[in-house]
């Protein structure tokens, strides 16, 4: 009995820790880096929620500092240059089947032949907790942004109600500099 109370709290400590310890991808943006690190023309950024509160501070747009104002973290994604038609079709493909397997629903997509925006979003308890926006061109970059934190939905409805498809694929040129 004695070896039983020494064995037992090491095999529920080892149970427990186990699975933290896996290198499996837990969010949509751990699968993408777990996929695609190390690739040629595949840059990920994290801007922490200290300098994104510094960068709103200095900006001028109220619709950007509404948008972002609630924002845990926001992340850049990008799939370098000159991504061939097929290549730049099937990245985009596998990025919304890694959403969908994450349980994001697709709240609008705009595709005029040669670019598309889509734009996915995660509710947890009627709030939405995570957006991820796809640009790409055709031949071309593929960008991702992605938002975490407790994202209003009404600001949500506003930006979609105001996209800008010319402004939105400037924001991807900007990314790539």
């Amino acid at each position: 009995m004695q070896n039983f109370r020494i064995f037992f709290p090491g095999l529920l400590s080892l149970m427990i820790l186990l699975p933290a310890c896996t290198n499996e991808p837990r969010s949509f943006e751990e699968e993408v880096r777990h996929v695609y690190h190390g690739q040629r023309g595949f840059y990920y950024v994290k801007i922490p929620p200290a300098l994104l509160t510094l960068v709103l501070k200095m900006s001028d747009d109220k619709d950007m500092i509404d948008f972002f104002g609630d924002a845990r973290q926001v992340g850049i994604i990008t799939f370098g240059e000159g991504l061939s038609e097929g290549k730049n079709h099937e990245l985009v493909k596998n990025l919304e089947q890694m959403l969908d397997k994450y349980e994001f629903e697709e709240l609008i997509r705009i595709s005029d032949g040669g670019r598309l925006i889509s734009m996915q979003i995660r509710e947890q308890g009627g709030t939405v907790t995570d957006l991820v926006a796809i640009l790409s061109q055709n031949p071309g970059p593929v960008t991702g942004i992605t938002l975490s934190g407790e994202i209003d939905i009404q600001t949500i409805v506003k930006l979609v109600a105001d996209l800008d498809f010319d402004r939105l694929m400037q924001l991807q040129e900007m990314g790539r500099r």
